[in-house]
């Protein structure tokens, strides 16, 4: 989800009390990890030199920025609003009475890159199963709906995505559980399931390692996660290089990133931070929030909000107005009696360098056995067409979930989504997915 994306972004805010970080999350901004400067991504404002218990974040951003996609969806109330999902470069548009109560949630971004581009496509994955034993297993349609090909070999299956593989599998397994469980980093398997069951996956397994562990007293395992250990800038330049050849860092560099934008990414999250990005849209967003604040500040340190300076400019502004419509209802004779407003002054803003922050990595494993499920799907599978209320546009059996990035249309399933290399509505090249809840 987005807004989790957001909340890590904040994880250095320099500010203890107002305004705090919730403040700034609900208000919609992401912190660039220079000072306290913040930027949205919706409308691409950046304002920095925060007055402390002074600065109303949600309202500095309704004023300063009205017609932002985020602004009208989530901090004003109206009858009939369209919201941005992600920002003006990719969004999804809705109309709803209720837009300021979340009706509309965007999972984190999954790019089109897959390990095995030949079975992204769900035909040709299909047809990989010709030969699957006749035994008592898992539907194929499950299977390929999971992101699964079919090896040949024994009931070994692999994920196009992730290149991750299961085998053993029972009759009652459900292929897309099983998928989250044993390859919680797969992208597609995250979208496919949601958030609420995939969570509901990863709380399941937690507490089985957590009873395994409490029960056999010689396992020491500290499942706590450490600080990467950069005592100077030769260390961070050897994990930054490392980091590089990431397979998330070449497809931010096919995405025409260029190297010195992701480079310095992963230098201020290393820097700052100590820790990898927690997943890939970490990175995409840093990347993404950089390469704003270096096109839209452009050099100009005027180009930078200060909120107080700014609020005070349109206070004097309207003040001013204000004056200049009431003289306007005087008499003439009397008008000249009227002062005439003060200029308001030129205030200097400063300014400091560029930034930002953001990811994790994306791993490929093999998985030789495993055991069965214990959950159940949060969300139906598969839905009566009768009772869709916005079918795909592909297969018309499940509803849409997937938002095209960069154009935004709302076209398809999970499943369908990630077939696709062009969007079926504007047919615009899909450069990545977003899941999208309404």
């Amino acid at each position: 989800m987005l807004k989790q994306v957001r909340r890590r972004t904040f994880s250095n805010w320099p500010h203890r009390d107002s305004p705090s970080r919730a403040q700034m999350i609900d208000a919609g901004f992401f912190n660039c990890n220079v000072g306290d400067r913040v930027i949205c991504v919706y409308c691409n404002i950046i304002c920095q030199q925060w007055t402390p218990h002074a600065d109303d974040p949600c309202e500095i951003h309704k004023t300063l920025s009205p017609k932002c996609p985020y602004v009208m969806g989530k901090l004003t109330q109206r009858e009939t609003t369209s919201i941005s999902i992600l920002n003006e470069n990719f969004s999804s548009n809705c109309s709803s009475a209720n837009a300021a109560d979340d009706t509309i949630r965007s999972n984190e971004i999954v790019v089109t890159v897959a390990c095995h581009s030949g079975f992204i496509e769900i035909p040709k994955r299909h047809a990989t199963f010709a030969n699957w034993p006749k035994e008592t297993l898992p539907a194929v349609d499950d299977l390929v709906r999971a992101g699964f090909f079919y090896t040949g070999n024994k009931t070994i299956v692999t994920c196009f995505y992730c290149n991750g593989s299961l085998q053993n599998w029972g009759a009652n397994d459900n292929p897309t559980i099983e998928h989250a469980r044993w390859f919680p980093y797969c992208a597609y398997a995250k979208q496919l399931c949601g958030d609420d069951l995939y969570r509901k996956i990863q709380e399941s397994k937690r507490a089985a390692r957590e009873r395994a562990q409490a029960s056999d007293p010689t396992n020491n395992t500290n499942p706590s996660t450490q600080k990467l250990q950069i005592t100077n800038e030769s260390a961070l330049s050897r994990f930054v290089a490392a980091r590089l050849d990431l397979p998330i860092s070449q497809r931010l560099l096919d995405q025409n990133f260029k190297l010195s934008i992701i480079k310095r990414c992963w230098e201020d999250q290393l820097r700052l931070k100590q820790d990898d990005f927690e997943t890939d849209s970490d990175l995409l967003m840093a990347c993404i929030i950089l390469q704003k604040q270096i096109d839209h500040i452009n050099g100009k340190k005027e180009n930078i909000i200060v909120p107080s300076i700014r609020m005070r400019q349109i206070c004097e502004s309207e003040q001013a107005e204000a004056r200049a419509a009431a003289s306007a209802l005087i008499p003439s004779p009397v008008r000249s009696l009227v002062a005439a407003p003060s200029d308001s002054s030129n205030v200097e803003m400063s300014v400091t360098s560029q930034s930002s922050n953001i990811e994790s990595n994306s791993k490929d494993c093999t998985t030789t056995a495993k055991s069965n499920p214990t959950i159940t799907s949060a969300e139906p599978m598969q839905t009566n067409a009768t009772t869709l209320t916005n079918p795909c546009a592909i297969c018309m059996s499940e509803e849409k979930r997937l938002a095209c990035i960069p154009c935004g249309h709302l076209a398809t399933c999970v499943p369908c989504g990630h077939s696709l290399r062009s969007c079926p509505i504007c047919r615009r090249e899909i450069e990545a997915f977003v899941r999208v809840y309404i």
